[in-house]
């Protein structure tokens, strides 16, 4: 009759199975083969020993957000936002039955307008700063304009006016430029495969100086030729030229000088009229 007792076990539970023990002499009892699980393992196997002593990141780069573009918006000049502001204003003077506006009051009116904007766009960056925005929104926009009594409702019903009137057809508002003249006819280049063709002047500079650029980029003039020494019956004719005229200088300044005693000669013998009726021998007296 054997003593063995029936366990109980639930289905799917894991039992620690019983080794098999021999008896080998009178010694104690030695573990040979240790039996196999009763049902299989519900959880995989774990690594190897080689496997879990190294460790493998798998990182996954942060998502880039994507930023919107905004659209370029071409560059408008000063004289072109004047002109649109007073056309702005003389718009909403012809819809209150203005008939004409003096200059200095358009002008005047345009900086109004102006420095009007100015403080919303000023307001509304400040609502932004104070929610942490570093750029206002249309919301920020919308309270700055409710601060100025300006409310939606009025904005919308001048946008409807303004599309009617848009709809009808009007002048241009831009003026396309004028067309520009043909381009000239470009001059012809070096050939980059042949040799340049130094001058015979400057064939003897040293060899680290920089080539001369393309005939197409610069103009050469001629160097001014060396003076010519003068001709000997040149210099002759020159040296008679030089004393004619100075043989003409002496004899203008002589006929100068004559002519204030011109009238003392004519004069003289009426005064001196003894001089000229006696003529007489003057004798040396020596002591």
């Amino acid at each position: 009759m054997s003593n063995f007792v029936p366990y109980q076990q639930s289905y799917g539970t894991y039992q620690q199975p019983y080794p098999i023990v021999y008896a080998t002499g009178s010694g104690p009892p030695q573990l040979l083969q240790a039996a196999v699980a009763h049902y299989p393992h519900r959880f995989p196997p774990p690594p190897p020993a080689a496997a879990a002593s190294t460790y493998q990141f798998h990182v996954q780069p942060p998502r880039q957000t994507s930023v919107a573009v905004a659209e370029i918006i071409p560059d408008i000049s000063p004289e072109l936002a004047s002109k649109e502001i007073q056309r702005l204003i003389l718009a909403q003077l012809q819809t209150s039955e203005y008939d004409s506006i003096e200059p200095p009051a358009l002008k005047r009116l345009e900086k109004e307008v102006v420095a009007f904007i100015q403080n919303l766009y000023e307001r509304a960056h400040q609502y932004a700063n104070l929610a942490n925005r570093a750029i206002p929104i249309a919301k920020d926009m919308l309270v700055a304009c409710e601060e100025r009594d300006l409310k939606t409702k009025d904005l919308r019903t001048v946008a409807a006016e303004f599309t009617k009137v848009s709809a009808e057809p009007a002048e241009p508002i831009f003026e396309m430029p004028p067309s520009r003249s043909q381009s000239p006819e470009l001059l012809p280049s070096d050939d980059e495969n042949a040799l340049p063709v130094v001058p015979g002047t400057l064939r003897q500079l040293p060899t680290h100086f920089p080539p001369l650029p393309p005939k197409h980029t610069y103009l050469r003039t001629p160097a001014s030729p060396p003076k010519k020494a003068a001709l000997p019956s040149l210099e002759r004719k020159l040296k008679t030229a030089g004393l004619v005229q100075e043989s003409l200088k002496n004899l203008l300044t002589a006929t100068e000088d004559n002519l204030g005693q011109e009238d003392g000669e004519l004069l003289g013998h009426i005064v001196n009229w003894e001089a000229s009726t006696y003529p007489r021998k003057r004798w040396k007296v020596s002591a």
